[in-house]
């Protein structure tokens, strides 16, 4: 069974920290040499007057160390996504610098200016609404192009992006009065989705760009727990429905309409004789049944001596 491990920021600030500093990387710049990354203006300021890297001491270059460092738009990504607030917070101490520096303000692009708004840069929020549609999976209709019955079953919602693809089941369940029976998936396309997912996992997984709402699709099938569970009974109910030798089969249960047990009755107790699926004659010596041999008492004996029966080469007495 997927089991699912939740870990705290903290124990990947290492990963996204600068050891210069002691923040999260802002603008991250990678060694090439050693592959060790800082933000831009603490490595920039620390290799005017050294040459090696501040984590392992390899030297950087030899006159221009400035020439080895490549800015890493990936990891920055990355930060930004994982540490909530930070981009916007960055963005706007960004405005506010040029706002009372206007001077300096042509140069750069527009984020170094603090110009780029959340949706450009796809970053997502916690408290953030987030606009989705949902309707009933149909693969049948993969590939064809939108109909009017199709956008007739549309569902449209905004939802925090915190929310989770388990909540989304619960709502659907509950607004569709969907039997305990029955599973319903959420879907993104053709693939079912995590119960731990979050709206903004599913944006930052599938690239949602922002174009629409986020498309949706939900599914409902029989429960697979519910159909092994009735099978178990069902099972149950055959065993305790058969009378040991007297019964040749499961099938031969299965068959006979005698001897079919009720699920709506409850289990015999051990006082109670279990009818037997087909009438067997008392008669004295051996009988064979599919080649097994049972010993039946005779009727005017006047002890009750126990019966004997030997089945697959094993005797009970």
């Amino acid at each position: 069974m997927h089991r699912t491990t939740r870990i705290k920021i903290t124990e990947l600030n290492p990963h996204l920290m600068c050891v210069l500093c002691g923040g999260y990387f802002i603008d991250a710049t990678t060694i090439i040499e050693c592959l060790h990354s800082f933000c831009k203006m603490c490595i920039v300021r620390y290799l005017e007057t050294s040459k090696y890297c501040p984590i392992c001491d390899v030297q950087v270059h030899k006159t221009k160390p400035l020439l080895n460092i490549r800015s890493d738009k990936t990891l920055q990504d990355i930060v930004y996504k994982l540490v909530p607030g930070l981009f916007k917070n960055e963005m706007k101490r960004r405005r506010d610098f040029y706002a009372d520096h206007p001077l300096d303000a042509s140069n750069g692009t527009n984020e170094d200016r603090g110009e780029v708004a959340d949706e450009e840069k796809r970053i997502i929020t916690d408290d953030e609404i987030i606009s989705l549609s949902i309707e009933f999976f149909d693969p049948t209709r993969m590939g064809l192009g939108p109909e009017g019955k199709q956008l007739a079953n549309k569902r449209y919602l905004q939802c925090p992006a915190a929310m989770t693809v388990m909540h989304l089941r619960k709502f659907l369940r509950s607004k569709m009065d969907i039997p305990n029976s029955y599973q319903v998936d959420v879907m993104y396309e053709d693939e079912p989705l995590k119960d731990y997912y979050t709206l903004m996992d599913i944006a930052y997984i599938y690239t949602w760009r922002r174009n629409g709402p986020l498309p949706l699709k939900y599914r409902v099938r029989p429960s697979c727990k519910k159909m092994k569970v009735s099978h178990s009974e069902q099972d149950g109910q055959n065993s305790t429905g058969r009378s040991g030798p007297e019964s040749d089969s499961a099938s031969d249960k299965a068959r006979s309409p005698t001897g079919a047990p009720s699920t709506s009755s409850s289990l015999p107790s051990p006082a109670t004789a279990t009818q037997s699926p087909r009438p067997l004659q008392t008669t004295h010596g051996n009988n064979n049944v599919n080649g097994t041999s049972i010993t039946f008492p005779s009727g005017n004996s006047g002890t009750n001596k126990p019966r004997k029966v030997a089945l697959n080469g094993s005797s009970s007495g």
